[in-house]
């Protein structure tokens, strides 16, 4: 019985003092902690680059269409059948290659009879010029009537113009011989083709015997804004704008451009003008109908102030950035960014060259916040050393 009251006695006390131990524990850490000094704010890590003056080109990106210079329907000019066809299914040619040979038969005898004819009616004007002559001679002994002269001169005079006839007869005959021969009237890619060996053609028909496109050099259609047409026009009064012309999906360097024509009128529907660049396309990789990335260089601009665009953080009243003063704490700068252009914020005003601006970090900072600046060289230059292997002298 004793036993059984003894036990639970001594188990109160032993949580009653192990209580009073945990709360001398505790209470005195918190008075050594209330007790401590104050300790100084630490510096917010933060990464800065200065203002720098730099050539920046003024850009316009949009979407364009690739048009030939010239693309010609070759058609038939006479009448027949094809003989032969001289080239294959896109093949490039030429200015003066043959193409086709048509039959050409049934002109070569024309053009013989018009000949026939111009020998024929020579004849007859020989003959006539001497009846004239005899006749004037007739008509001045009385031997024969005025009348009769003047009929002999009409006859001549009129054989004349047959002979004239003739002439024009014969080279008619000769053009028309000529179409028989149909040669590439400039360089370029034939299409596909629409008339084979046998087939009859007439100068009438609508569908083309080929289509003859040219490809170098070519040319890239756009439209721009309005707003950028006097820049535009300016540009082209002293030199060429570049144009490049770059391919979806393809990794090689864009092609190489100028500006050649700007339309007479603005779209008033959309307040763009259509605009063409011009490119030499010496290995063909523009191709008529394709869709390009276009990039107009308006303008360069020898002498801008620029920041990376992350730098510039944006506010209830406008942009702004943090400016690390000398003391090593940051202070709000308003600023205005005329515009951005590869990652690089163009400042209007509000900054000059060479101060330090927050590039990281931003989201800790506030007016008078202590910083610890380091430039993103160096950050590259640690993330670097970070990477590098430890080097076989070094501790394990």
């Amino acid at each position: 019985m004793t036993r059984r009251i003894v036990f639970p006695v001594l188990l109160v006390a032993a949580l009653a003092g192990g209580g009073y131990w945990y709360s001398l524990k505790t209470g005195g850490a918190e008075v050594a902690k209330a007790a401590a000094p104050a300790s100084a704010p630490r510096a917010v890590p933060v990464v800065v680059k200065p203002v720098e003056v730099r050539a920046v080109p003024e850009r316009l990106g949009t979407i364009g269409s690739v048009q030939p210079l010239a693309a010609i329907a070759i058609k038939a000019r006479v009448d027949t059948v094809v003989d032969t066809v001289h080239f294959t299914e896109g093949q490039e040619v030429k200015a003066g290659d043959l193409l086709f040979s048509l039959d050409a038969r049934a002109l070569d005898a024309q053009l013989r009879q018009a000949q026939a004819n111009l020998e024929r009616d020579k004849a007859n004007l020989e003959k006539a010029r001497g009846d004239v002559r005899r006749y004037s001679e007739l008509v001045r002994s009385n031997a024969i009537s005025r009348q009769q002269l003047d009929a002999a001169t009409a006859t001549a005079d009129a054989l004349e113009g047959t002979v004239k006839a003739d002439n024009a007869a014969i080279e008619a005959a000769r053009v028309a011989l000529s179409f028989t021969r149909i040669t590439a009237p400039m360089d370029g890619r034939t299409g596909a083709v629409n008339a084979k060996a046998g087939t009859m053609v007439r100068a009438a028909d609508a569908t083309p015997l080929v289509t003859l496109t040219q490809l170098r050099p070519i040319t890239v259609a756009f439209n721009v804004p309005e707003r950028h047409l006097p820049t535009i026009r300016k540009a082209m009064e002293t030199g060429k704008l570049p144009v490049t012309a770059g391919i979806p999906g393809d990794s090689r360097a864009p092609e190489e451009g100028v500006l050649s024509f700007v339309d007479s009128q603005v779209d008033q529907q959309s307040g763009t003008i259509l605009v063409k660049g011009q490119f030499p396309n010496t290995d063909t990789r523009l191709w008529p109908g394709q869709f390009v990335d276009v990039v107009l260089t308006l303008r360069v601009e020898p002498q801008a102030l620029t920041l990376p665009d992350e730098s510039v953080q944006t506010g209830q009243q406008g942009r702004f950035v943090y400016v690390v003063k000398g003391d090593e704490t940051v202070e709000v700068r308003p600023v205005t960014v005329s515009r951005s252009q590869d990652g690089l914020a163009v400042i209007a005003n509000g900054l000059q060259a060479g101060e330090r601006v927050v590039v990281d970090g931003q989201s800790r900072l506030f007016p008078g916040a202590k910083v610890s600046a380091r430039g993103p060289e160096k950050t590259d230059e640690k993330k670097k050393s970070d990477l590098a292997p430890a080097s076989p002298g070094g501790a394990s």
